[in-house]
């Protein structure tokens, strides 16, 4: 086998090492280069959505992932000043359209964990760390990469293709020259994680949306560190307060004063700040070179849309990239994953985040009256918080993305 055949991936995290799975599976062999020592086990994405479970099927992943999280039947929507329940959504109403009518929450170092203990079984994969993609060259039947180790060497590495995980600032998708177009909301986002168990306090389910003009919020569970449970926050920050001041734990006491008051006590394990932005990359493709996950798009966490999103990217590519490798497909039918998948992201996955988000912090209290009654009059209609649930679920994006020619 020629050094070159093969298929290069930039970036492991859950998309790339999940699209090296579905392809190694299929006999192709993969080389994945990433540019950190270890996967950060800082707090970023934590749902998989039920399409993305039934996605996971097919390549063997659905169960491990279903073992190690926590199962999310219900989501609530509640009035932070109030505290009442003002919608409740049920999975199960998607008995009989997926495999798995549930969500499930599951740390996103986690799902990496588990593709690549699943990697390590086939031959011809490899992955080599600490190599930063640096430069980037196209010839009429391959690919060159560049990368750059912490001592400074280069390394040229050869392959048909490269797929393009390597997030949202992404080195790839920049060197082609891809442009990204969308915004960056003003507030910044603050996620704290704790053991305080809201469940048992305040009958929270395990995701949860908290609706206020200024001071909206979230609960959500996880496994934790030891798998027996820990509750993440998320908190907007509205002030142009700098960073140090926004991380101590007055910021934060003074959020679950406003939204948990009877919380604000319990031990900080984690906090993490971050920019959100809003972002469709003009292109999924340019020649040799495809964008998947958080290079294509990125977006607000509310609803976990990204990194489903990015799974259904990454397994639709890996589909069309071994057709092409066996040779029952042409490279025109690449242009077909950018149809298939550039629309829906800005249909699905931006268009529904930025709704989250502005259904929790509706500032016009009329306006804001009229959509929360909208949500609830779904919630309680079985017909609407069905049609309601294959939206968020993602599952008519999967359906709608396959029926693109």
């Amino acid at each position: 086998m020629a050094e070159q055949d093969r298929i290069i991936i930039v970036g492991a995290g859950p998309v790339g090492c999940i699209t090296a799975l579905a392809l190694v599976q299929k006999g192709v062999p993969v080389l994945q280069l990433e540019a950190l020592a270890e996967t950060p086990t800082a707090h970023r994405a934590a749902t998989t959505h039920a399409s993305t479970l039934d996605l996971l099927d097919g390549v063997g992943m659905s169960a491990p992932v279903i073992e190690q999280s926590v199962i999310a039947r219900h989501f609530q929507y509640r009035y932070r000043e109030t505290n009442e329940v003002f919608a409740e959504f049920d999975f199960a109403r998607l008995e009989g359209e997926t495999n798995h009518p549930y969500a499930v929450q599951l740390e996103q170092h986690k799902t990496v964990a588990i593709a690549l203990e699943m990697l390590s079984a086939h031959p011809h994969y490899t992955l080599h760390r600490l190599h930063e993609a640096v430069g980037i060259e196209q010839t009429v039947d391959h690919v060159k990469l560049t990368t750059q180790t912490p001592d400074g060497s280069q390394h040229d590495w050869h392959g048909r293709y490269v797929i393009a995980c390597d997030g949202g600032r992404s080195f790839v998708r920049k060197s082609q020259g891809i442009d990204f177009p969308g915004f960056t909301w003003e507030e910044r986002f603050m996620i704290v994680a704790t053991l305080f168990d809201f469940e048992k306090a305040d009958n929270y389910r395990y995701r949860n949306y908290i609706a206020d003009p200024d001071r909206w919020c979230s609960v959500f569970k996880i496994p934790g560190p030891d798998g027996k449970g820990m509750w993440r926050n998320l908190f907007p920050v509205t002030e142009n307060d700098p960073e140090d001041v926004v991380m101590s734990d007055n910021w934060i006491r003074a959020r679950y004063d406003e939204c948990f008051p009877y919380a604000r006590d319990t031990e900080i394990v984690h906090r993490n700040l971050y920019t959100v932005h809003q972002r469709v990359a003009a292109s999924f493709r340019k020649g040799r070179v495809m964008l998947a996950g958080d290079s294509a798009h990125i977006n607000n966490p509310l609803g976990g849309m990204g990194m489903n999103s990015g799974i259904a990217d990454g397994l639709n590519l890996a589909e069309k990239m071994v057709a092409v490798w066996r040779g029952e497909a042409g490279e025109e039918l690449f242009d077909r994953y950018d149809r298939q998948r550039r629309p829906l992201a800005q249909k699905y996955v931006q268009a529904q985040s930025i709704q989250n988000k502005e259904t929790l912090q509706a500032k016009d209290a009329a306006k804001a009256t009229v959509r929360f009654e909208e949500l609830r009059k779904t919630a309680e209609d079985p017909k609407r918080h069905k049609a309601f649930l294959m939206n968020s679920s993602l599952i008519n994006m999967v359906r709608e993305a396959a029926a693109i020619d």
